[in-house]
């Protein structure tokens, strides 16, 4: 069974900075940031960060939990059909390949299609919700007379047409003619996901030929490190980073997890000193950049939180720990009505912060994998609560009882929980709540009410 663990008050402190994001009004944008939309600093990137920093809270604190969880990581995805979001690949394919394209799913663009693919992939190998499968869903409105419309296979089908393209180079180009690994490592973890959720056969061997690419085409040196980026499938854009190459350590480890220790291991051995307590990384800090932002002075953190996620994927928590916490000599905590984020730290960064505080060993491995027990799809769940005024710590269910651990985030008060896939007709023992027992309805529903003070700890089992 996935080890399920619960989240501290200031893990969720940071968590309703990306839920406050992403729980606005589907048409507004407040808090992100808003300087181009090609580069790192693009709206899409924060999206991304959001809708997978919620899934790991989801999968590795609160999987017998969908509410105000789900409906962010579901409003994430929707954004991302904003025409703000990928409006930016005309005029790109324009320039870059003469073409006149507002589809940003069709012809190349990795970095929108493979990003966005990983989004929906986390979301529904943790909900069974089928509303991306629908045709049309993920529709992309250009103006009143065209409209580019797909669903989640569409989307697959078409990084797989992408990947396939070119016989000699399985990877396919961001911006116009650069080929980034990582970018095409979220377009073939998309693939696998749609494959193992809707049983079609998409991957073929795409995994094996971007793995000889790695190894025999120069991408990934013997070190381990790998080359960011090529103009076309030969010129290099630029040498190794260490913020790139935890990346794609944390983001093979899915699907090449002895790639990903043999650079997660040079990188360790070579640029961060932990010996449980002190931590340093080597190399000059100045030369690191939020590409959130694009913070030349103060960019350290950026790096801190990619290594974060790849220190705690690959399975030293300690100094993932270490990384998340040094933050706080770098940078000012701002808190608003109860949600955190660091000061001078891009919108992106802060969302791939949280990711990394929610992180666990194997997590993305076993979250792209699938591995979600057959208890937890379809024991109880607790369904809805009010956000902010109750935030969902822990909630586990080994298929007949429920256990949840809740705070108060508005304030003490009475607040009500809707619970479903209880067993219909059935009672149950409740202790934590106001009545000590309760009796399912038809659907297997129920309602009780809290008395929420402080952390609150809710159990609910047959009677």
């Amino acid at each position: 069974m996935p080890e399920v663990t619960e989240s501290s008050a200031e893990d969720l402190a940071f968590q309703r900075f990306v839920l406050d994001l992403a729980l606005q009004p589907l048409d507004r944008f407040d808090g992100f940031d808003r300087i181009e939309q090609i580069g790192g600093s693009a709206l899409r990137y924060q999206l991304n960060f959001i809708g997978y920093a919620l899934s790991m809270a989801q999968y590795t604190r609160t999987p017998a939990f969908t509410g105000y969880l789900a409906e962010a990581q579901r409003n994430a995805i929707t954004k991302m059909c904003d025409k703000r979001v990928w409006g930016y690949w005309a005029a790109e394919s324009l320039l870059g390949y003469a073409r006149i394209n507002t589809d940003p799913i069709k012809h190349a663009n990795v970095m929108y299609t493979g990003f966005f693919g990983v989004m929906i992939g986390l979301y529904e190998t943790l909900n069974p919700d089928s509303t991306f499968d629908r045709p049309g869903s993920l529709r992309l409105q250009w103006n009143s007379r065209r409209s580019h419309d797909y669903d989640f296979e569409r989307l697959a089908r078409a990084i797989r047409t992408n990947m396939l393209a070119d016989e000699n180079c399985p990877q396919y180009a961001c911006e116009p003619h650069l080929i980034y690994p990582i970018c095409n490592t979220f377009a073939f973890n998309t693939l696998v996901m749609h494959d193992r959720i809707h049983g079609t056969e998409l991957t073929g061997d795409l995994v094996e030929r971007i793995r000889h690419s790695y190894l025999h085409e120069g991408w990934r040196l013997r070190n381990g490190r790998f080359i960011p980026g090529r103009l076309g499938p030969s010129i290099n854009a630029c040498p190794p980073v260490l913020a790139y190459d935890a990346g794609m350590a944390a983001w093979l480890n899915a699907m090449m997890p002895d790639l990903a220790r043999g650079t997660w291991r040079t990188i360790r051995d070579r640029y961060v000193d932990f010996d449980g307590g002190t931590l340093r990384l080597r190399g000059n800090a100045r030369a690191r950049i939020d590409l959130g932002n694009y913070n030349f002075t103060k960019g350290d953190g950026m790096t801190r939180v990619f290594l974060a996620t790849a220190a705690a994927e690959l399975g030293e928590p300690d100094l993932a720990r270490a990384l998340t916490e040094s933050l706080h000599d770098r940078y000012r905590v701002l808190e608003r009505n109860g949600a955190r984020r660091f000061a001078e730290v891009s919108t992106v960064t802060n969302a791939h912060h949280a990711l990394a505080r929610f992180a666990r060993p194997d997590g993305l491995r076993d979250l792209i994998g699938g591995n979600v027990p057959q208890q937890w799809r379809t024991g109880p769940i607790l369904a809805s609560v009010a956000y902010p005024d109750v935030l969902v710590a822990k909630a586990v269910t080994d298929g007949d009882s429920l256990d949840l651990v809740l705070r108060p985030g508005d304030g003490a008060k009475r607040v009500r929980l809707a619970l479903q896939r209880l067993t219909p007709h059935r009672g149950y023992r409740v202790r934590g709540a106001v009545e000590p027992h309760l009796t399912a309805d038809e659907s297997g529903s129920a309602t009780i009410e809290v008395e929420l003070i402080d952390r609150h700890e809710v159990q609910l089992t047959p009677a």
